[in-house]
């Protein structure tokens, strides 16, 4: 399976439909970053998504 494809099934998963507002105001950024955070990042070992999402929200209210 291709990670565009992989990318937009991992978004849906987690987020439903809902695009948000960026795709509203910068859809070729908001694709840029769905298939590198979700097609390669999210991909990337072997963490089951409850703990990548749990990491995520470290590093973000760390920053």
């Amino acid at each position: 399976m291709d990670r565009v494809k992989l990318s937009k099934e991992k978004f849906e998963e987690l987020f439903g439909k809902h695009t948000g507002p960026l795709a509203e105001t910068d859809p070729d950024l908001q694709e840029m970053l769905n298939r590198f955070i979700f097609g390669e990042v999210f991909y990337h070992g072997k963490l089951t998504d409850k703990v990548r999402e749990l990491i995520t929200i470290v590093v973000l209210t760390t920053n």
